[in-house]
This record gives structure tokens, C-alpha cells and sequence, in this order.
């Protein structure tokens, strides 16, 4: 996750988040379209987002392929985990793991590519939306440093997310993961 504002981030309406949900105008007010957000914030709501996501619109369990992959989070280095975080949040762009940096030289990158694919084509939605907030959740709490807690606008965030439909929802788990 990318922790430098750079030029040339996109909007949340690029990834399809609608302005006039109250929500998306308060983030896209609070968070400069999601360049002023930390690291902190961002890991810590896309934790929310997917959780949020999967429990109230996924009808079906995780996979047990996507359980061993939370399960062996602890194998990627910081980097690797943030890549696979945008490979995994753009799986319906049909670009390739290495396309995102992941190193299939790690034993977990590489079983990733033989499970799902490398174009993560046999990734279903319930399985993208958990692996998204336990990915989020695991890189809060083992990459951020300190004893930093999310912010109050993540807060605040988080208490509003009935607000979000399950497109602005999963728009928004979009644009985090590609922060």
C-alpha cells in the first residue's frame, strides 16, 4: 500500500463511486479523494469494507483455498502483501499477478497462480471481498508501525457504512486496493 501521495491518482468516481451517496462525498471530503489517507486508514477500513461486503451481500462461506491464504499471510513481506492486495482488487481487469509485482518466487504468490489463476479467473466474489478485508486486517496489524490507531474520519467511516449500496461498496473496496 502506498503510503506517498503521487500525481495521477485516480478519483473515487473513476472506480465507480457515486458522489451522491453521502458516504462517498464525505471520504472524497475528508480523505482529498483518498490522498490524504494513510496507511493506517487504509488498511484499517478496506479490514471494514470487505468484512462489511461479504456479510451482507455474500450468501456462501470463503473457500478453503481462500482460508489457506489468509492462513499463510504471514509469508509475504510487506510489499509482496500490498501488491496482491491491488492484484486481488483488480481481478476483473484480467492482467496477470506479475502485472501487479507479485513475485511468483514466493511459495504463496505461486500457489495463489495455481489455485485461482494468474489472472485470478477462478476467483469468485465471496472469496475476492474476504481475502480483501482479512489481506486489509493482516497488514493493519503486523505492517503498520507503531501503536496508531485508525483515525476518527476511519471511525466515522466505518459507522456509516450501512450507507453504502453493494456497488458504492465494492467501488470503494476497489479504490482502496488501489491506493
Amino acid at each position: 500500500m502506498k503510503t506517498h501521495k503521487f500525481h495521477g491518482m485516480q478519483s473515487l468516481g473513476y472506480w465507480g463511486c457515486d458522489y451522491a451517496n453521502p458516504l462517498i462525498s464525505y471520504i472524497a471530503q475528508h480523505y482529498n479523494e483518498l490522498q490524504d489517507m494513510d496507511e493506517y486508514d487504509q488498511s484499517w477500513l478496506l479490514g471494514r469494507l470487505g468484512s462489511h461486503y461479504w456479510l451482507r451481500w455474500c450468501q456462501h462461506p470463503p473457500s478453503k483455498a481462500a482460508q489457506v491464504v489468509r492462513d499463510r499471510l504471514e509469508e509475504l513481506p510487506k510489499h509482496q502483501l500490498a501488491c496482491l492486495i491491488q492484484a486481488i482488487g483488480n481481478k476483473s481487469a484480467s492482467k496477470p499477478l506479475g502485472y501487479w509485482s507479485c513475485n511468483y518466487n514466493n511459495s504463496l504468490i505461486n500457489d495463489i497462480h495455481l489455485l485461482f489463476g494468474d489472472l485470478m479467473q477462478n476467483m469468485n466474489e465471496v472469496d475476492q471481498v474476504w481475502l480483501l478485508g482479512m489481506m486489509g486486517d493482516f497488514y493493519y496489524e503486523h505492517h503498520c508501525e507503531g501503536d496508531i490507531s485508525a483515525s476518527d474520519t476511519a471511525d466515522e467511516v466505518r459507522n456509516r457504512l450501512h450507507q453504502l449500496d453493494r456497488s458504492n461498496c465494492g467501488a470503494l473496496i476497489q479504490a482502496l486496493a488501489n491506493k
